[in-house]
């Protein structure tokens, strides 16, 4: 199913829905109907009607066909390989030639392995390093667990442990290119390694762990293709795990090929369906479950950084949300604690599903208002522990809390994701030149967006008040994160300052982007490839920001273009300057103080 829904009354259900009096949803077409792949056909007069005319409008444009009739049957690609067809085959008249034979040339097809024939070797020899003391590696996934675990959560930590103890005291295991178990506990301990090197002052020290974590994760790379030629849960956690450390080290397109092949992976293994899954631990479904979430929320954010299509269909998921499963029922685990901050990062990524996705929309400005209704409502219900504000006043002399970064990522997330969205209608879609029939000047100008867009930027840009939950966060897997939300944010304010020059917008704008490069100065995010970069692209933004002022002020009617196109009717366009009649609410923030106003109501969407 999906991640939890609430179910709408029966009043708004489809036909199918309606006349069984079963529960439906808004969305068209609704889980029910598609589980049982049958069409879903909205009552005349129903809420959800008209979305589904315009879904139906927008499809025909696309794939000008007929829909299908009532009575006529989905036509659907099977979720299952020709070789499950051979194995029910196979199974209906009793016979075992599919147990007892290698398939795993063919897709969909599996190794056959004689425990008799398996092939045992010692596992340290097995990685080609060596590697230090039990206690020090225990020291390094501890570290992966109070860096990484918290801000990407792939594993059920009391399974790992136990895993890992297992393989401590063992000296055979099966060959490498047949256990990924092996090396995904190499990798917990080549992040921890590089994270723990972070965390140290001494020369010596550091120097070792940098160089036994580049040792392993170069280990790694190097069995990349024979670690996922082998369909496992492990594998997938692999490409997580490394996928994410190669965007957020300088190697992004390293990072989405990994990425790419853990989905599909992922797919194989059937992740995604968890109603297809029978037999197994509740502690082992639970790992699932965290792999694929973690999965899908990297393919969601890679679509962000790399502005392409996600890959993750959320139709087409049938996974429940993570929850606290305890192996030991005497000790409450340390993830239990940290639980909250994944199912809401879940559930905000999932809102941008349909966005990211790209699906062609007849009503952009529509889906747009959709779409930010639902994150707004988001952000009411968040707990207050997630929220950010909660900190301000707490002293900074202690170490941050995992909470608190939780926190920190969270409303970074968030803003990050708003900006995403209402760039588009606020600074035109950047598809002119391409060969659909929409253009920016096809684009409303949305007062909405605009102020969206601009209060989501100047907040990412005041976090003075947390700056040592900064300092904290660049020690861990989530300062790359920052770091890519504070470069968004940065671009935005130019974009704006440069929009409207010597405005009080401009100005407050330009106070945004002071406080971004002071915080990449100020070794929150030092030595970091990404970080000198965005600095660069940064400080060229404001030298145009500059020189964008200087010709306004001479008098050069050119010097302030407007990123979006002066298609409203309230806009008067006089001597090169803009005079608004209606000003947006952009323009009435306290610039004085860089404060921001709080976020207006779902009432006060346009339209509502």
């Amino acid at each position: 199913m999906y991640a939890p829904r609430k179910r709408q009354k029966v009043s708004s259900a489809c036909e199918r829905c309606h006349q069984r009096k079963l529960g439906c949803d808004r969305a068209r077409p609704c889980y029910l109907c598609h589980r049982a792949g049958v069409p879903c056909i909205p009552r005349p007069g129903s809420d959800a009607a008209s979305t589904a005319a315009l879904e139906r409008q927008t499809n025909d444009r696309v794939y000008p066909s007929e829909p299908p009739k009532q009575d006529e049957e989905l036509v659907i690609l099977p979720e299952s390989s020709i070789m499950d067809v051979s194995t029910r085959m196979f199974s209906g008249q009793k016979m075992a030639v599919s147990v007892c034979s290698d398939t795993s040339a063919l897709p969909g097809g599996k190794k056959f392995q004689d425990p008799s024939f398996l092939q045992r070797i010692p596992w340290r020899d097995a990685v080609g390093i060596s590697l230090p003391s039990k206690n020090y590696l225990d020291h390094l996934v501890d570290t992966f667990f109070s860096t990484v675990d918290w801000f990407m959560m792939v594993f059920h930590e009391e399974s790992f442990r136990q895993q890992y103890e297992e393989l401590m005291a063992s000296t055979y295991v099966p060959a490498p290119e047949d256990n990924n178990n092996l090396w995904v506990t190499l990798l917990v301990l080549g992040l921890g390694a590089h994270y723990a090197s972070l965390a140290t002052t001494q020369g010596p020290e550091k120097r070792h762990m940098q160089q036994l974590s580049e040792d392993i994760l170069r280990q790694i790379e190097q069995k990349f293709v024979s670690i996922i030629s082998s369909a496992n849960e492990e594998a997938v956690q692999i490409c997580i795990l490394l996928g994410s450390f190669c965007l957020f080290n300088g190697r992004p397109t390293a990072g989405l090929g990994m990425l790419g092949s853990g989905f599909k992976i992922a797919q194989v293994l059937r992740l995604h369906r968890e109603a297809s899954l029978s037999g197994i631990s509740v502690a082992r479904l639970e790992c699932r479950r965290r792999s694929w979430w973690a999965l899908e929320v990297f393919d969601k954010y890679a679509a962000i950084a790399f502005g392409r299509p996600c890959s993750v269909d959320d139709s087409d998921c049938d996974v429940n949300m993570v929850s606290d499963v305890r192996t030991n029922l005497e000790k409450r685990p340390r993830q239990s604690a940290q639980l909250d901050y994944h199912q809401w990062k879940f559930k905000l990524y999932r809102i941008m599903g349909p966005f990211l996705g790209r699906r062609l929309q007849a009503n952009r400005l529509e889906s747009v208002k959709s779409i930010h209704s639902q994150l707004t409502s988001w952000r009411n219900e968040l707990p207050k522990s997630l929220r950010l504000e909660r900190y301000k006043d707490e002293g900074t002399l202690q170490t941050p809390s995992p909470l608190q970064m939780q926190a920190l990522a969270l409303q970074l997330a968030y803003d990050n994701i708003q900006i995403i969205l209402h760039r588009s209608l606020a600074f035109g879609s950047g598809i002119q030149g391409s060969n659909t029939a929409f253009s920016r000047h096809d684009l409303p100008r949305s007062p909405l967006s605009r102020e969206q867009l601009f209060q989501s930027a100047l907040r990412t840009s005041d976090l003075n008040d947390y700056r040592h939950i900064l300092h904290a966060c660049k020690k861990t897997h989530a300062a790359m994160h920052i770091g890519i939300c504070l470069f968004t944010a940065g671009v935005v304010l130019c974009a704006f300052a440069i929009s409207e020059p010597l405005s009080a917008t401009s100005e407050a704008a330009k106070k945004g982007v002071m406080n971004i490069l002071r915080f990449q100065h100020d070794n929150v995010l030092d030595g970091r490839l990404l970080s000198a970069q965005s600095v660069k692209i940064l400080e060229d933004l404001v030298t145009a920001v500059l020189r964008s002022e200087q010709r306004f002020i001479h008098g050069d009617k050119t010097a302030s273009p407007s990123l979006v196109p002066s298609t409203n009717e309230d806009e008067i366009q006089t001597g090169g300057q803009i005079t608004k009649i209606n000003e947006p609410k952009v323009g009435r923030l306290d610039y004085a103080n860089g404060a921001i106003l709080p976020e207006e109501s779902q009432s006060h969407l346009p339209g509502k």
